[in-house]
């Protein structure tokens, strides 16, 4: 991990800079102190200093769906601001990254995917791990709704809709929108694309069904204009430390990402 880390740092300085102006979305999944070695758990003291970094150094930090609403205005585009976003729906979202961010008197947006909300299960990475690896409940997510927070979709079933036929994209997309005005009461405005998978076609599916913007696994900052059912978004990761949470608000890590994510579909495409 260390090495991968020291080599991303090293990459980054030789890379072309990025733009740091803009909308930044930064992308979650857990935070909890019981996976250690997981990219996608942030410890809590780890978070509980970002989250204080961003506060404290003035950039403003604001609700996705209006940033979404400024960015579709005319005018020019929102200047530094950062969203924070959590992916999937997980239990610790509520019993640990929560109480950090009201602390800080930030409001995130939490993506969920509803068919594993309140179910017993969870997603295929941390099944058969730990007791605390389950998902949020119905409560929770209304909870969190009432506290300002929120609430956006992330698929039924955490399905990658670019792999699937139009009919099931659809069903995944539309079923997901019901269930959580169903549970909450407010038909979704945000939607994020489980594992970052759309194709032209998905995005239809996903406006069709009364999203306004919806999130990528892209890198980068988000400018007026900008296609906001392709928003992209700046992954943390559990071994990020404050110098790391630092460049990649200012965009420092953004050519990295491009370019592996670039090495990775070549790798996907390749013939065998």
């Amino acid at each position: 991990m260390h090495a991968r880390r020291a080599l991303a740092r090293a990459a980054s300085a030789l890379l072309p800079a990025a733009r740091s102006d803009g909308l930044r979305i930064l992308t979650y999944h857990r935070v909890n102190d019981s996976h250690p070695t997981d990219r996608l758990t942030v410890p809590s003291a780890a978070f509980r200093a970002q989250m204080q970094a961003i506060a404290a150094r003035g950039r403003g930090v604001v609700r996705l769906h209006g940033a979404v609403e400024a960015m579709r205005r005319p005018g020019n585009s929102p200047a530094g601001l950062v969203a924070v976003t959590f992916d999937d729906g997980y239990r610790d979202n509520f019993t640990e990254a929560l109480p950090i961010l009201e602390e800080s008197r930030i409001a995130a947006t939490f993506f969920v995917a509803t068919g594993l909300i309140g179910s017993g299960h969870t997603i295929a990475r941390y099944r058969d791990c730990c007791s605390g690896d389950g998902m949020l409940d119905w409560a929770q997510v209304r909870e969190m709704r009432g506290r300002g927070h929120d609430i956006g979709g992330h698929g039924r079933h955490h399905r990658e809709l670019g792999l699937l036929s139009p009919a099931d994209a659809d069903a995944e997309v539309e079923g997901c929108a019901l269930d959580i005005e169903a549970h909450t009461g407010e038909r979704p405005r945000l939607f994020c694309y489980p594992r970052g998978s759309e194709t032209p076609g998905a995005r239809q599916i996903v406006a069709r069904h009364g999203f306004q913007a919806a999130c990528t696994v892209y890198p980068g900052c988000n400018l007026r204009g900008g296609p906001l059912l392709a928003l992209r978004r700046t992954e943390i990761s559990g071994d990020d430390d404050l110098r790391d949470f630092e460049l990649k608000l200012q965009g420092g890590y953004d050519a990295w990402h491009l370019l592996l994510q670039a090495l990775r579909r070549g790798r996907l495409r390749r013939p065998r």
